[in-house]
């Protein structure tokens, strides 16, 4: 795993756990905390909402999973995506 990917599945994953926390209090009567999460990890995340739509701490959790995916493989894809180039680049 690239260091890079690292540090954002570190950074995105305390997000999710803040999410996490503002749908166990109850804040927005529990669903603003999946509602950022499936806005901030669209457009996988959107898949959550048919899922589990009541915006419980379950469906927050599987919004917060589903986006921490998709970006962890988008950032990892990227830089090996740059690797390639960078040694395909060397050759030439």
């Amino acid at each position: 795993m690239n260091p890079m990917t690292q540090k954002f599945a570190f950074s995105y994953g305390i997000w999710v756990m803040f999410c996490l926390v503002l749908s166990a209090v109850g804040f927005g009567d529990g669903i603003a905390g999946h509602f950022l999460l499936a806005i901030s990890g669209m457009p996988l995340a959107l898949f959550s909402f048919h899922v589990i739509p009541n915006g419980s701490v379950f469906a927050t959790f599987v919004a917060g999973l589903i986006g921490w995916l998709q970006w962890c493989l988008v950032v990892e894809i990227n830089a090996r995506w740059e690797a390639w180039r960078k040694s395909k680049n060397a050759k030439t």
